[in-house]
This record gives structure tokens, C-alpha cells and sequence, in this order.
């Protein structure tokens, strides 16, 4: 896939997480039509210890949470690979991982389909323990390639300092400040618990397969509307409230200059919560003060906060700091 070099690094991850689950659907669904006729009903769906079926459903059941897993790794992934693309180590962990997890439950998948077809019956379905070894090969494989399609994120940036009318804090050079406030949403919360209810309702009246979605997105709506927001040598550091993941951090060198504004997430971003456009992204969970630094590749990345003004001060005093001496100290 040479052509992708010429894409912009998140592009590029982005494609590196999503592309196989996509691929992986394509071909699951093309096995499962092309063998249907041939597959036992219920179809042995689970191998347990010594490659023996100890799990069996419906064709149909099979398919619809095949496609699931694969297309909801993809939204999952994908999804967590956009929202720390300010952290580009980590991005491209998440988006190697992802890759990677497709390919080995797509394999895994596809197998499985292959070891039912023309069995007379279910339960003497068997699965080689080569088949899983390969799967875990074949993530490898990709993995690696993945690793080296990600490449670094060293597109177009600039590294001087913030402005000479930037505000910032006295502080020596020998100095340690560490700034940090709590956030919270209104919105999100409630919006969440209506979700999960929801999810609840189809998963009783209906079943849970169709309720998966829902409860999927509610339950992080409902409890990661909190945030807790630092600013010290690290950069800018956010971590939701009750859980310790996913952490999302700009680093220091990053950082070009920061300043504060106010902030409408309807008019400027469309919504509440993780927010992305063209040329800015953010931790939007309501209106009013909110740090906005400038980073290294041009776009701007703002956090909802009270007290943004100080923060913002002392983030431009420790950029300059860190790039007046070789190791950020």
C-alpha cells in the first residue's frame, strides 16, 4: 500500500486501525453466502479445550454478532485513535492494536465458518489448534507492518516559542508549578441515562443483540462526563473523572502558545463531549472559559475549564522553559 504514504500520519492511522475490520467484514460475509447451503443449523459457533464445539447458534444469530464485533472494533478503535491524536505515541499503539485485533477475530471467524461447513452435525465440529496459532501469526504480521505504516507525526510543524505579548507566570527556572481544576457536563449525563435506559427497554422487549448499541454508548456517555484537567511539564493532561482511561495528553513540545477564550459547543463544535473539526478538537462539556493552546502543526486544541487564564500562563512559561534547554528540565 505505498500510495498511503502520501496521506497525512492521522489519515494514515486511522486507515491502519479501521481498513482490516472493514476488509475482515467483507470477507466473513462473502465465506458465510458462499458456504451457507452448507453449514449445519444451529452451527457450532465456540471451540472449547481440545478443539471440540461446546457452543452452538443459529446461522443467522452467528453472522449478525460477527459482523458486530468486527464493525464495533472498528467504531471502538477508530474512534479512540481520533481522540488521542494529539498524543501520537499512543495513537499509533491504539491504532496498531486495533489492526491487529481485526485481523486475529477475523481469521478466527472465517475458520470457524470453514471447519462447520459439510458437517452433518454440530457438535463434531472440531478446530485445529494451528488455525488459532496462525490467526495470533497473521496479527503479528500485521502489527508489524501497521507499526512501520504509521510512521511518526513530524508533518509541517514549528518549533518556536510562544509570543513575546503570550501571557505567562514568574517562575524560576528551578521552579516546579503544578495547575489543576475539575470539569463537568450538565448535558452529557442526562443524555447518557436516557441512552442506557433505552438500551435496557429494547434489551427486554426485544433482546439484547439490538441493545447493544445502545448501551455501548450510553454507558461511557453516563460516566465519563466528568474531567479532571492539569497543566504542568507534562503539557495538558485530561482524565476522566471516575476512571483513570483513556487519559488524553498534549505534550509539552507540542504546545506552541495557549491562551483562553470562551467557548459555545453548539455554535463552535457542534455538540458536547470530544469534539474535532478542521483545524481544532477539544474536551467541550459547556459553554464558557476554556484553555486554547496552538500547537506545533496549526490547529488548535481547547479544553472547557474555569480558571483557563492561569493555566494557559503557566503552560506558555514552562514551553518556554522546555525549549531553552535540550531535555525539557
Amino acid at each position: 500500500m505505498p500510495q498511503t504514504r502520501h496521506l497525512p500520519v492521522n489519515a494514515r492511522r486511522i486507515l491502519v486501525t479501521v481498513a482490516p475490520s472493514v476488509l475482515a467484514s467483507v470477507v466473513v460475509l462473502s465465506v458465510f453466502l458462499s458456504v451457507r447451503d452448507r453449514l449445519p443449523e444451529p452451527m457450532a459457533t465456540h471451540i472449547g479445550q481440545g478443539g471440540q464445539a461446546d457452543g452452538f447458534s443459529g446461522q443467522g444469530a452467528f453472522l449478525a454478532v460477527a459482523l458486530g464485533v468486527l464493525i464495533g472494533g472498528a467504531a471502538l478503535f477508530g474512534g479512540l485513535a481520533q481522540w488521542i491524536r494529539t498524543n501520537p505515541g499512543a495513537q499509533r499503539v491504539i491504532a496498531v492494536t486495533g489492526g491487529a485485533v481485526a485481523v486475529l477475530t477475523g481469521w478466527l471467524i472465517v475458520a470457524v465458518l470453514l471447519a462447520n461447513t459439510d458437517a452433518d452435525d454440530a457438535a463434531s465440529v472440531s478446530l485445529s489448534g494451528l488455525q488459532a496459532a496462525l490467526a495470533f501469526g497473521a496479527a503479528a504480521v500485521y502489527a508489524a507492518a501497521g507499526w512501520a505504516l504509521c510512521g511518526h507525526a513530524q508533518e509541517s510543524e514549528t518549533t518556536s516559542g510562544p509570543s513575546a505579548d503570550a501571557a505567562r507566570l514568574s517562575l524560576g527556572d528551578s521552579e516546579l508549578a503544578s495547575w489543576s481544576r475539575a470539569i463537568g457536563s450538565r448535558v452529557l449525563p442526562v443524555t447518557g441515562a436516557l441512552v442506557l435506559a433505552a438500551g435496557l427497554v429494547v434489551g427486554i422487549t426485544t433482546g439484547w443483540l439490538p441493545a447493544l448499541p445502545l448501551l455501548i454508548t450510553g454507558v461511557p456517555l453516563a460516566l465519563l462526563t466528568g474531567a479532571r484537567v492539569t497543566a504542568d511539564r507534562r503539557g495538558i493532561t485530561v482524565t476522566p473523572t471516575f476512571v483513570s482511561w483513556p487519559r488524553l495528553n498534549v505534550p509539552l513540545e507540542r504546545i506552541q502558545e495557549v491562551g483562553h477564550r470562551s467557548v459555545n459547543p453548539i455554535r463552535d463544535f457542534g455538540g458536547w463531549g470530544y469534539r474535532a473539526r478542521p483545524g481544532a478538537s477539544g474536551i467541550v462539556l459547556r459553554s464558557g472559559d476554556a484553555l486554547s493552546a496552538r500547537l506545533t502543526t496549526g490547529s488548535e486544541f481547547v479544553v472547557t475549564v474555569d480558571d483557563a487564564a492561569t493555566a494557559a500562563a503557566l503552560l506558555n512559561t514552562l514551553a518556554d522553559r522546555d525549549r531553552r534547554t535540550p531535555d525539557g528540565g
